[in-house]
Formats: structure tokens, sequence, C-alpha cells
């Protein structure tokens, strides 16, 4: 009976590591993805910044001319 006890508590002990390496892998790719997201909203932003920098060029020009 307590061979059978210990051999449990080898089991949860090693369920335990696997379950902090999951967490730790979960984190890393949560972190990945966030960097990922970052640049993304960053390009989808200059995309919108040019043509707004071009309206307000062109109204400056209209005004001076």
């Amino acid at each position: 009976m307590e061979e059978r006890l210990y051999d449990l508590e080898d089991k949860v002990q090693d369920l335990e590591l696997e379950v902090l390496s999951l967490r730790q892998q979960v984190n890393e790719l949560e972190q990945a993805k966030s960097t990922k997201s970052h640049r993304g909203n960053w390009s989808w932003g200059m995309f919108a910044l040019i043509p707004i920098v071009a309206i307000i060029c062109n109204m400056i020009v209209e005004l001076v001319d």
C-alpha cells in the first residue's frame, strides 16, 4: 500500500512539473503574440497615417497658392 502511495506521489510531482512547463510555454507564446500584434498594429497605423498627411499637405498647398 505504501509503495502505491509513493508511486502516486511521484506521478503527482511529475504532473506538477509538466504543468509548470506548459504554463511557461503558454506565457512565452502569449508574449510573442503580443509583440507580433503590436508590430501589426503599427504597420496599419502607418497605412492610415500616409493618406491623412497627404490630405493635410494638399490643403496647405491649396491655401498657399
